[in-house]
């Protein structure tokens, strides 16, 4: 039976300061190469990702909760943006490549 490496090596990280009005906070776009990115956060937030300019929203974000960090694949060139329904919140942004 084949055994799948999961493993993935860091190439970078950035933080974003999310607040209930940054829905316009944006990190930079996906290194070139990059095919996956770690977002972990200090408090509850919700991000989007997309291409050119996302604007994350409470109603429509993923959600990031304190201690659950999620690893998704994301497109060359995509932002991400984040937002919290009340306070404040580090967001990190980890690209991964892998």
């Amino acid at each position: 039976m084949a055994r799948q490496n999961n493993f993935m090596t860091i190439h970078s990280s950035e933080n974003l300061s999310a607040t209930t009005s940054s829905g316009a906070s944006r990190s930079a776009a996906t290194p070139i190469g990059i095919n996956y990115v770690r977002i972990s956060s200090s408090a509850l937030a919700y991000v989007k990702l997309d291409s050119a300019a996302p604007t994350a929203t409470v109603a429509s974000g993923i959600a990031v909760n304190v201690g659950e960090p999620i690893t998704v694949v994301i497109k060359e060139g995509f932002k991400v943006a984040s937002i919290t329904a009340s306070g404040t919140a580090t967001v990190n942004i980890t690209w991964l490549e892998g």
